[in-house]
């Protein structure tokens, strides 16, 4: 079975204590291989002075034997020194450890051709440091080998790993001890942050989560949550306000249809009289349809249900037809529709989506503008981006409102857009067709200057 941790801060500890451990192996064993290398370049010292020592107080005498004034130094008799002829014939052997048996010496070491350093093992246990080579002792070849033994770096050597084991607990210890606290702290601000969003719904989608450090990873998560709950505030209150003004521009023509009705049954009138009153009730109902309609596309919109479809067409028969479908509404109130631009110009988009962004903006264009007024329609290239610009002469639009007018149901007017049939939702729906196809929507106005609409949507070159 595996063992799991799922605690961030447990892993990160573990993670903690086995990096300093692994550091802390690496460490002895660099600091024992250090301690090791210092007292062998000791031992290779003292044999190097027992060498130079041997040389002053050995000599040859006539009849080839060997000579050694052992009485010159006094610490002689702790030298292990021994000495061959050139034929492999011991002349002379000091020996402080007599228990201790010396191995031959490698065949490597004798074919060397200068002084050679080498540790090797006792046949009876212990390890031993040489120095073997060839001298000329007054003119005559001999072979020395010097020995230290080596027992007592292995017993420093194992006393030091002895302290390295039993210090590795206490460290790992204050290591975890220490890995917990700090990652504790290091994490409490997420504890911070969990408990406070754990808290946070929509009742309270104003508070937000603290920032101990702006500048530190955390901090930068926190404004990022932060920022992302102020997106959320602000689509709650969209909804909350879209779901208010539905209702009450539902509520309207239904209160409408409902008070019109009652009215008509309390008295007895003639035919004509019921008429009318038939016509107020379709003109309501046709409103509610309107705003139903529109309510249904904008929720298709939001929901990606609305493909869009681009293909090539030529732009001033598409806009001709368009208008021809509005012309009605215009001559109603003695007014001309003005195309302008260039008839030569094709452009690649989703004419259904065109179609009803630019109906919408003639809609209110035709609303907006008096009666025997001019609208124009230019259509033209610009580099790489054709523009469709609808100009009216209606009361125009603040500068403080020009981006608030393309939101779902706000109008500048509320009195007068219900008056003239208005619902508000005209623009929001011709913003989104227009940003659908990669484009953009702008208007262009002046109080009681009139206003120019503008579609701009990438054309080719």
């Amino acid at each position: 079975m595996t063992f799991k941790v799922k605690n961030i801060r447990t892993r990160l500890t573990l993670w903690y204590v086995a990096v300093f451990t692994l550091i802390l192996v690496v460490y002895a064993v660099l600091s024992l291989s250090l301690v090791y290398w210092s007292m062998r370049q000791d031992l290779d010292n003292e044999l190097e002075e027992d060498y130079e020592i041997l040389e002053n107080i050995i000599s040859v005498e006539k009849d080839g034997a060997i000579s050694v004034n052992e009485n010159v130094d006094p610490y002689f008799r702790e030298r292990w020194i021994e000495i061959w002829d050139a034929i492999g014939k011991k002349l002379y052997e000091s020996r402080p450890f007599t228990a201790k048996i010396l191995p031959p010496v490698p065949d490597r070491i004798k074919k060397a051709d200068r002084f050679t350093f080498y540790s090797q093992a006792l046949p009876d246990g212990g390890h031993a440091r040489f120095l073997f080579g060839k001298a000329n002792i007054n003119g005559r070849w001999l072979f020395v080998r010097l020995v230290k033994s080596e027992d007592q770096l292995w017993d420093d050597l194992a006393d030091t790993a002895r302290v390295f084991l039993l210090a590795l607990p206490f460290s790992l210890f204050l290591a975890g001890f220490g890995g917990f606290l700090l990652t504790r702290k290091m994490l409490n601000p997420i504890d911070r942050m969990t408990e406070k969003a754990r808290r946070i719904s929509e009742e309270n989608l104003q508070e937000r989560l603290p920032v101990i450090n702006a500048d530190d990873e955390l901090g930068h998560l926190a404004c990022t949550f932060n920022q992302m709950l102020e997106r959320i505030e602000k689509s709650f209150a969209r909804l909350k306000q879209f779901t208010a003004d539905a209702a009450h521009e539902l509520r309207t023509p239904l209160t409408a249809i409902q008070s019109i009705g009652e009215v008509s049954l309390q008295e007895n009138k003639d035919a004509a009289y019921y008429r009318n009153v038939i016509g107020s009730m379709l003109e309501e109902n046709h409103r509610l349809t309107q705003l139903v309609d529109s309510l249904l596309f904008l929720s298709r919109a939001d929901c990606e249900r609305i493909k869009v479809s681009k293909e090539p067409f030529s732009l001033f028969s598409f806009i001709e037809k368009t208008v021809e479908l509005i012309q009605p509404l215009a001559e109603e109130k003695n007014q001309t529709i003005l195309l302008e631009g260039d008839r030569r110009l094709n452009l690649t988009a989703d004419k259904n989506l065109l179609r009803e962004a630019l109906l919408n903006i003639l809609d209110n264009a035709i609303k907006y503008s008096g009666g025997g007024t001019t609208i124009r329609v230019r259509f033209e290239r610009i580099r790489h981006v054709t523009q469709i610009s609808v100009t009216d002469q209606g009361p125009g639009i603040p500068v403080d409102q020009q981006e608030k007018i393309f939101e779902r149901f706000y109008r500048v007017d509320k009195a007068r857009s219900r008056e003239i049939g208005g619902i508000g939702l005209g623009l929001a729906i011709a913003r989104w067709t227009v940003r659908a196809q990669g484009g953009n929507i702008r208007v262009i106005s002046q109080p009681e200057a009139g206003s120019t609409f503008i579609i701009e949507l990438p054309g080719e070159s």
